[in-house]
């Protein structure tokens, strides 16, 4: 790995060292892998064992839920994988969501006295000031669950379709350094995925940006509108509409939005 900085923090080379320190100090995870540049972090963490964590400097083809494409831009964002042991994709979004929001938090008011508050929205996204600024991709194989997060950090513009719902860190006026928080992330990810129900979804009320609201969702059989009543991750999101109440499963379900691609 060559010693060219990143253009948001620490050069990649000082990266290893710190996080490997940082898991030293954490029971979920056993290995960090860095990389300069690789596809998808979730496709390159499926080949590897439970613990092990991917960090990219830059993501080319990285993807979202139900096929999306995230954006490639170029190092302005932190991309991560990791291996866990948690076999209930729908309770380890949750647990991912909520570890990004505070690492997002806590990192931004150390950096400067001052913090955003990150709200989530179900199932994967996370939103600052009803914006996107990072979302969760959890997927099941038969040996582990894979934990994907994407986080924009210093990007300053997005493209014309996605700037009215996109944001970044620094569009948001606060300057990171993407290891820092890449270590903070970690840590709340050791926290969050091993802890109770009832935790998880007290944290995750508190930050829940859909219940409430009247909204419309993408599932196999068509657009289904109407009042979010709760998110329960073993139905799925619980909706209130002109038929009734209707439970959407998080594997097949996503809030609509005409050409997402974030």
């Amino acid at each position: 790995m060559s010693d060219h900085a990143s253009p948001s923090g620490r050069p990649l080379d000082q990266w290893p060292d710190a996080l490997e320190a940082t898991i030293a100090h954490c029971t979920s995870w056993r290995s960090v892998t860095v990389v300069r540049e690789t596809a998808s972090t979730q496709d390159h963490a499926r080949n590897l064992q439970v613990g092990d964590v991917v960090i990219a400097g830059r993501q080319t083809a990285g993807r979202g839920r139900l096929g999306r494409v995230w954006i490639d831009t170029a190092e302005d964002g932190l991309a991560l994988s990791a291996n866990a042991a948690a076999n209930s994709p729908q309770w380890v979004s949750l647990a991912a969501a909520i570890a990004a929001a505070q690492a997002i938090e806590d990192l931004c008011r150390r950096a400067t006295g001052g913090a955003p508050n990150v709200g989530l929205k179900w199932p994967n996204d996370l939103l600052i000031a009803q914006k996107k600024v990072g979302g969760i991709l959890v997927e099941r194989n038969d040996r582990s669950t894979t934990i994907g997060i994407g986080i924009n950090c210093t990007q300053r513009a997005f493209p014309a379709e996605l700037s009215p719902r996109a944001t970044s860190l620094s569009l948001q006026g606060f300057t990171i350094d993407r290891l820092d928080l890449a270590q903070l992330l970690l840590e709340r990810l050791d926290f969050w995925i091993t802890a109770s129900e009832d935790k998880i979804t007290s944290e995750y009320a508190a930050r829940d940006c859909l219940v409430g609201n009247r909204t419309s969702f993408r599932t196999p059989n068509g657009i289904v509108d109407g009042q979010v009543l709760r998110v329960d991750p073993s139905q799925g999101i619980v909706v209130r509409t002109s038929r009734g109440d209707q439970h959407l499963p998080a594997a097949t379900t996503s809030v609509f939005v005409p050409e997402d691609r974030l």
